[in-house]
């Protein structure tokens, strides 16, 4: 139990070898990465009433001041999976290890840190979930005033450059993108068709059936990558509304 307790004061000695041992960080790399992870898990799940447009009500439901709280919660979380899975404590003993001095101070500490040099990952997901908002209600919706709050607000400080000022003109981008996307998708599909009917044509020589088995694979990874991109990468408008999201919230220009 000695070599248990000097192992877990090696753990908590400072921010580094936490970083290391529990949460397996070795880079600011690996410091970013898990950053991404976390803030789909935050803006989608854990925060989604306070920061993701599809699911907050109002704009002054929107807020950034429970981040660094739930950042703390999941980062503990993490120690009490990496106490009982690697050093076979039970939950109450990992727990109990936390509350000894300076422990859940280092942990706090760790998560403002993480907030401060990585929160563009939950901004991007902020500004993204704008996006899956205006691409999934209609005109009749009541979420129509949750997009014209945000048009009007700082959220989209240069609404007047981009030439934006109602729901209705982002609908219509909205539209354009959907269209375009489907016609990205139907002609790979119809060549996808074409090359399979090359395939099965019994007319048809090895040489050529070979060929188009070669490049089979290569239209379907396309046809799924094209499936998986996002909206705004159709339509160069939804891209700089985001983009503006994204900017405001990063240079503190919409007050929270």
């Amino acid at each position: 139990m000695k070599k248990k307790i000097k192992q877990i004061d090696e753990i908590f000695l400072n921010q580094n070898s936490f970083e290391k041992e529990v949460l397996g960080v070795n880079s600011e790399t690996d410091k970013s990465e898990i950053m991404k992870i976390l803030s789909k898990i935050i803006v989608n799940e854990l925060l989604k009433e306070h920061l993701s447009f599809l699911h907050i009500r109002e704009l002054s439901d929107f807020t950034l001041k429970h981040v660094v709280n739930i950042l703390f919660k999941e980062i503990a979380n993490e120690w009490i999976a990496y106490a009982m899975e690697v050093l076979e404590l039970s939950k109450e003993d990992a727990l109990e290890e936390l509350q000894i001095q300076g422990r859940v101070k280092l942990i706090h500490g760790l998560s403002a840190e993480y907030y401060k040099h990585y929160k563009d990952s939950i901004f991007e997901e902020i500004s993204e979930s704008f996006i899956e908002l205006l691409s999934s209600i209609r005109s009749g919706s009541d979420k129509v005033m949750l997009v014209n709050a945000i048009i009007n607000s700082d959220l989209i400080a240069n609404r007047t450059i981009l030439g934006v000022n109602s729901f209705d003109q982002l609908h219509k981008k909205v539209k354009m993108a959907k269209n375009k996307k489907i016609s990205e998708l139907s002609s790979i599909q119809m060549k996808i068709f074409d090359i399979k009917k090359g395939i099965d044509n019994p007319a048809a020589d090895q040489d050529k059936k070979d060929s188009l088995l070669a490049i089979l694979p290569n239209y379907e990874k396309k046809l799924q990558k094209t499936s998986d991109t996002k909206l705004e990468h159709f339509e160069v408008s939804l891209e700089r509304v985001k983009r503006a999201i994204f900017n405001s919230l990063k240079n503190g220009l919409y007050k929270i």
